[in-house]
Formats: C-alpha cells, structure tokens, sequence
C-alpha cells in the first residue's frame, strides 16, 4: 500500500508543472476573452523589432487590468522599455499608488514620460514569475504581498512606445530566468520558441515556390487594394512568372524573389521584415565604382581607393548599356511606395550603391564591369569583395549622406520634432514622427498656438507616418474652420473571420475578432467603416491653440502615410500649400492601420501585408491625378545641387527654395483647383435630389389622376357587390 501512494505521489510531482500550465489563466483585460485584442505576440514583429517573448495586448486608455493568476509580489517598479528586452527601472515607492510614483519622477529628455508605466513581477506556486506593465491609477503593491486571479492591478497605460496605442505587456520567465510562452497559460496556440531554427539554405525552387503561393493567397484574401491595380487574374499571371523566375535553390541571405514580390505591388505599408534567423555567409562582390543617378545623369559617387581619381565623373555606358537602362535594373528593389508615384523611385535610383549587392548577387572575383565616360575614355573596373576600403576624399559621398538624413531622426530616437525661428516673419516645425507621446504633443500644440510669425513651414520629409490622432492634433491648430471639403472618406476590408490564410500571420489568431465595427452595406463585397479619425474627413478646429499664418510643408517622396494626409488635409482645404516633391503614400488612397504579418512556412521570412483601406477623398481632378502622391504646389525636381547639399555642401535646398517662395509672396493659387469638381459633385448631388423629387411629384400626380379617373369612371352606376 505504501509502495503505491509512493508512486502515486511520484507522479503527481512529476505532473504538477503539466498541471499547472493546463490551468487556463485569467485574460489582464477585464471584460475582454482570451485572444482579443493582441496587438503582438511573441514569435512576430512590433515594426522591425522582432518581439520572442512579450504579449502585448491592447485596449482602451483607463480599462481594468486584471491579474492573470494566483501569486506573490516579488517586484514592484515603474519602468520604460527602451527596446524590445531592454527596460530602465525607476524607483517606486510601495507607500504611494501608481500615478503618485508617476508625478514625482524626474526623467532624462530622452525619455517620453507616456511610456513609463507601472510594473508587477507576480512569482506563482511552480516558480514561474509573471511580469505585467502598462499600468497606471490609485493603485499600491509591495513585495511579499499576495495577489489572486482577477485582482485589479491598475488601469491601462502605454507599456512600449513601439506600440502607439494603450496596451499591458505580460511576460513569463522560468524559475531559472529563462523565458516562457506568455500564450499558452491563456489556452492559445502561440509562435514561441527560443531554440534556433535550423533553416533550408539554400531553399529548393519547390518550397521557394510554395512560399509565394502562400502570399499569393494572403494578398487575395485580405488584401484590399489589390483591384485598384489590377484584376485578381492578372495578379495571378504575375505571380505565376514570379514562380517560373524561381530556377535554382534560393539562398536565405538574399531572396530576391520576395523583394522582387513586394516592388509587384509597391504599397508603401507593404515591406519584407528583417530576418530573425542566421543565414549561411558568402562572399559577395560589385563593381570597385558606386554610382548616383539623379538629374538623368550618373555619376561615380565614391570608388575603390585605388580609382578615387574618378569620383564625381559623369558615366555614358556601362558594360553596353545606357546609364538610363542601367539605373532602371535597380527598380525591382524599390518598395515602399504607392500605386502610381514617381517621386520615391527618382529619390531611390539617386542612391543606386545601396542596392549594389542584390543586383550583382551573383558576380564573382573574375567580374568586371566596362565604363565609358562623358569624354569618351574607357576602362575596365574589377569586381571587388563587399565591402571594401573606398577613397572619400574630395567625394559627394558625404554631403548626400547628410542630404539623405535630412528631418530623420538623429541618434536620439525619441527626438521626434524641432522648433524654431528662420527669421522674423517665419517659423519652422519639424515633425520627424507622427508617433509622440503626450507631452511631446502638448509642447508641439503649445508652440504653435503661441506663434505670432506670419509663416510657417512644417517639414514632413522622410517622416514615415504614425498616429492619426496625434496628426489631428497638430492639425487642428491649423484649422480655422472645419476641414471637412474631403469627399467619400470611408474605410474598407475584405473579410472580418474565416481567413484560410491566418494560420501564418505572426500577428493575429484565429480567438481574434478583427475589424468588429466594420459593417457590410448592401450590394457591395467586403465590410465598411466610416471612422472620421481614421479617414481624416473632418478636422475641428483647436480654438484655444490656433495659427493663423501662411503655412508651407516640405514634402518628399518618403513622406508616408500620415506624413501624406497631414499636407494632403491641409492642401484639399486651402489652409496650406505643400512644397517640394510627390509624397510616397498616395493621396487617394492607402492601405494602412491593420496588417497580417505572414511569415512563410519555408523562409521563415515575414512580409507585412496591410489589411484595410484608407480612402482619404475620391475627388479626382488635375491637381489630384488619380493614383499618384499628393503632388507639390511648388514643386522642386531632384538636382544633384541638392543632393550634395548645394555649393558649400552645408545648405538645405528645399527649405532655402520654401524659404524664397515667402519672399516673393508665393502661396496659394488664384484658382481654386477643387471647384470646378466640387461644382460637379454638388451638382450631381442636386440632380439626383431634383430626379427624386420630380419622381415623388409624378408619382403623386399618377395617384390623383387615377383617383379621378375612378370617380368619374363610377359616377351613375350601381357599384358592384361581392
């Protein structure tokens, strides 16, 4: 008997932790299932920044956050995630609730306040312990206290500023530190794993293949921008010769076939991520030149030491080739831009070193490339090893780095906008993201409710996009008026459950709800949503911080997203005039916000598909061409004076061309280049009223006619009985 309750016992040591991962944990968002609203799970991206180990879950600022389980307290600290695995802990004081903490800490500048948030190590009877942050409120906690399953441990804050929306970060750790699923506590099947993947590589042409048939049928089934291109046949077609143009093993280092899939269909929210996994080394080599193209010309921009004597020669052909025909062989690697813009391609091809592996993937040591230059001497250039010791002296190289770093974010990553005067009369705002923190936004919407100048430029170039509220914000300063002459805003998706393609999306599961509010209307495919936010259809006016001034934006052909409507808004609504080059979104329309982020069964590599479309305004006209960028008012063509930073390799061209506009009293055209397609819509509008209303008339005249007829009809005569 003994020996029995001994091996009983036995096992049941040896299944507690098997039991104790059955358990199915209470979900941190109160009134929420399990599986709602995940913004990142481990085994997926937030951005670039590939996440292993964290679960962020999303909600509204304010909502209960509920503990997931039964434990102690054994860490208690206000802290900010810096990057992915990396936090800075502040210190806390248990005598005083979460907010309390907050408001008496004193933080560097280069940490945004809103990201700092309350953090519980929760430590449970297996010896796991349970980290939960992005809290806030009147809450306290000390070590050593206990804490159960769905105690109230504060309310929703920002726990990463990589995730630009409220959300708790939950991690789990084993008894020996090592990280644990964070998922399948929940009863959710999760991507976790820590152990290194021992990857295909080279990949066969049969499961190269096969991975583009999977994004083939992701891009069919979710994505919803794919018509305004081209038919779901034609798309086919292309894939099809995608496929075909896979004839040899594909190794991981480099395959181009994806980055060849995501120029197909250039949205400029659709991007290959970097890959998470080592790839077997090789060798490469290009040409000992690199070129620039830019004002239909190419130039050495920097060389092998040993041909430094050629930088910043003029090139007529290389290998046979026309320069033109040569830049063009670059265009496959281009991404990340819209439909049918030109500017990001233009900017692009200037830099065309940047691309020189992927282009020459398969040269050797015994390549050589023939070059005739503008004089007509000829020479033979070997192949050299990447990288190799170039000569910078007296090189462009160096003033178009700095060109190209124009309004990007410095080394501070947190340095998200500029302030400051160009002279008397004009102000300058630099906004590098619309991703900020609030008390960022509060000082941005401060400054120009307090900006007396007369003129203002806003530069937007090379700003990626973010936050629409954030971008209403700022814009709302500028409104005097409702900006609301945007026509059709709307929002569109292609299914909201029962997509096939979901079991490779890193990002989303199957317990998800996506798109909840989204209706159908009837007729019409897929689910709508009028979200005014969202659209940018209508932007009320901040009474309280309002400029009243010329206002000018500097745009480029990465000007994304956000960075595309800020302008765009501004622009359809006469409030602004933008300046410079095409943004890289597209002014009708983009396809933003929610993406699938699939990772391909073979590559492991993840493109991020996105999911909804934003149609903005459907008002098409000269000024608004379909499918292109919002274009400039002013427009400023890419020069090689620009890209070296002018004559003194100091100047910004584009903001000393802004700059001459408001000296010569340049701003917005007599014309107004939306009335005459306004005049017709709200003419069409008036005609379809006037039809109605002459319908209902005849209709009334038809029953009264009918009526008389009937009368008269019957008059005299015996009416007749049933």
């Amino acid at each position: 008997m003994k020996n029995i309750i001994g091996k009983m016992l036995l096992a049941a040591l040896l299944l507690a932790p098997l039991g104790a991962y059955a358990q199915i944990w209470k979900w941190p968002m109160a009134g929420h299932k399990a599986g709602e609203n995940i913004v990142c799970q481990p085994g997926s991206h937030i951005g670039k920044e590939y996440n292993c180990c964290n679960l962020f879950v999303g909600g509204e600022a304010g909502d209960a956050v509920l503990c997931p389980v039964d434990g102690i307290v054994v860490e208690v600290s206000l802290c900010y995630i810096s990057r992915i695995g990396y936090a800075v802990s502040y210190y806390y004081d248990d005598k005083k609730t979460w907010d309390e903490n907050l408001r008496g800490l004193d933080l560097p500048d280069d940490v945004d306040k809103q990201y700092v948030s309350g953090n519980l190590v929760v430590k449970i009877a297996d010896g796991r312990k349970v980290g939960v942050s992005g809290l806030r409120g009147n809450y306290c906690f000390s070590k050593g206290q206990k804490v159960s399953a769905s105690d109230t441990l504060g309310r929703l804050a920002w726990s990463y500023k990589g995730v630009h929306k409220p959300s708790v970060n939950i991690s789990i750790s084993l008894p020996n530190t090592v990280s644990d699923d964070p998922m399948a506590p929940f009863g959710l099947k999760s991507m976790f794993h820590l152990e290194v993947v021992d990857r295909e590589d080279p990949l066969s042409v049969e499961k190269m293949r096969e991975d583009l048939t999977v994004l083939e049928q992701a891009i069919l089934e979710v994505y919803p921008s794919l018509n305004e291109r081209m038919t779901d046949a034609e798309f086919h077609d292309l894939m099809e010769s995608l496929r075909q143009s896979v004839t040899k093993p594909v190794p991981q280092m480099a395959p181009l076939q994806l980055i060849w899939f995501c120029h197909l269909l250039h949205d400029s929210h659709m991007t290959l991520l970097d890959d998470r996994f080592p790839s077997a080394s090789r060798d490469f080599y290009i040409p000992a030149f690199y070129y620039s193209w830019v004002d239909d010309t190419m130039r050495v921009l920097f060389a092998e030491k040993q041909y430094k004597k050629y930088i910043g020669r003029g090139v007529k052909s290389i290998d046979g080739m026309s320069t033109e025909a040569y830049a063009k062989r670059f265009e496959p690697y281009v991404d990340l831009y819209d439909h049918d813009v030109q500017s990001k391609l233009i900017e692009e091809l200037m830099y065309l070193s940047s691309k020189a592996v992927l282009v020459n993937y398969d040269a050797t040591a015994n390549s050589t490339s023939h070059i005739v230059f503008d004089d007509g001497e000829e020479l033979d250039i070997p192949f050299k090893k990447y990288p190799f010791i170039v000569s910078s002296e007296g090189s462009p190289f160096d003033r178009m780095v700095k060109w190209r770093f124009l309004n990007v974010m410095p080394q501070n990553p947190d340095s998200v906008y500029t302030t400051r005067m160009l002279n008397d009369s004009t102000a300058y705002l630099s906004i590098r993201s619309f991703n900020m923190g609030e008390a960022k936004l509060d000082r941005i919407v401060r400054w120009i409710g307090q900006c007396k100048a007369a003129n203002m430029i806003v530069d937007v170039r090379s700003n990626a996009g973010g936050d629409p509220s954030v971008m209403h914000r700022i814009l709302a300063c500028f409104a005097q008026k409702p900006l609301n002459r945007q026509r059709g805003s709307h929002l569109f998706v292609k299914k909201r459950d029962n997509i096939a393609s979901m079991r490779y999306f890193e990002n989303h599961i199957k317990e998800e709800r996506l798109f909840a509010d989204f209706v159908q209307l009837e007729g019409k495919p897929g689910y709508y949503s009028f979200d005014t936010v969202k659209t940018s259809s209508c932007i009320m006016p901040d009474n309280e911080h309002q400029y009243t001034g010329r206002v000018y934006v500097l745009t480029n052909g990465n000007s994304l997203s956000c960075a595309t409507v800020f302008p765009a808004v501004l622009v359809r609504n006469r409030r602004g005039v933008s300046v410079g080059r095409e943004t890289g979104s597209a002014y009708h329309y983009m396809t933003a916000f929610e993406s699938a982020d699939v990772c391909m069964p073979n590559t492991l590599r993840t493109i991020t598909i996105p999911m909804v479309k934003v149609v903005f305004d459907t008002t098409v006209c000269a000024r608004t061409p379909w499918g292109r960028g919002l274009l400039p008012d002013y427009e400023l063509p890419l020069t090689y004076n620009e890209v070296t930073m002018g004559a003194d390799g100091e100047t910004d061209v584009m903001l000393e061309y802004a700059l001459q506009l408001i000296a010569d009293g340049k701003y917005l055209s007599e014309e107004d280049p939306f009335a005459e397609a306004d005049a017709l819509a709200k003419g069409s509008k008036l005609w379809l009223w006037i039809s109605i209303a002459l319908a209902l008339l005849i209709m009334a005249i038809s029953v009264l006619l009918l009526r008389a007829h009937r009368t008269t009809g019957t008059r005299g005569q015996d009416l007749p009985t049933f």
